[in-house]
Formats: C-alpha cells, sequence, structure tokens
C-alpha cells in the first residue's frame, strides 16, 4: 500500500465518519479506529525495510548494536503512543490520551537507561 492509498483510505474513512457521527457515534468510532489501525498495518512492512536500512548503516559505520536498538524501539513507541493518543483524543479520551503518552515517554526513558550507563561510564574515563 502506498501513501497515495493510505491517504485515500483515510480521508473516506473520515467522510464517512462524519456522515455517520449524527445517527450512530458509536460507529463513526469505530469506523476511525479501524481505519487507523488498518493503515498502521498496513505500513508495518516497510517499517521493516527501514530497521533494515539502520543496520546496514549501523555495521558500515562500527556503531554498538545498542545504540541502534534503542533508537529503533524509541521511535517504535513514539509512533504506536502517538496512534494511540490520538484515537483517544479523537474519541473524547483527553486523560487517557495523556496518560498514554506519559507512559510512552517513560518506555522510552527506561531503554534509554543502559545508554545513560555508557555515557556516565564514557565521561568518567574521560575525567580520569
Amino acid at each position: 500500500m502506498n501513501i497515495v492509498s493510505v491517504c485515500a483510505v483515510c480521508v473516506f474513512a473520515v467522510i464517512c465518519a462524519a456522515a455517520l457521527r449524527k445517527y450512530s457515534p458509536e460507529t463513526s468510532s469505530l469506523l476511525l479506529t479501524a481505519a487507523v489501525v488498518m493503515t498502521a498495518l498496513c505500513m508495518l512492512p516497510y517499517f521493516q525495510k527501514v530497521i533494515n536500512s539502520i543496520e546496514a548503516f549501523s555495521d558500515s559505520a562500527q556503531i554498538k548494536p545498542i545504540y541502534i536498538e534503542s533508537l529503533v524501539k524509541s521511535v517504535g513507541i513514539c509512533c504506536l503512543t502517538r496512534i494511540a493518543a490520538d484515537i483517544c483524543r479523537e474519541n473524547g479520551g483527553q486523560s487517557a490520551a495523556a496518560q498514554t503518552e506519559l507512559c510512552g515517554r517513560i518506555a522510552i526513558l527506561i531503554i534509554a537507561c543502559p545508554l545513560y550507563g555508557e555515557l556516565i561510564s564514557a565521561i568518567s574515563d574521560f575525567l580520569r
């Protein structure tokens, strides 16, 4: 599925949801959520291509795998939390969206903990 198809599906879903909203708000919300999930799932094969490219670049640049792994995980968490938070906001769940974003930030901090250890080790070696 290319980007034009993704955009077309999303715009069509929004138009249909707007038409349904006054008759059945629940169906409208489900339609929009299904469109978001469907487009995200259709884009998964492209994410794998990006990850493979990043790994190839890191191998050629001799970057430690922990850095690339942390980067890819962080980007994935950002994408997932953004999608989930937007779905929550669309359905009136402002507090749920905020909590989703907070949990995403905490998850990224947890993933980055090994990097903090390497940074502190590098600084202490430099100061010696």
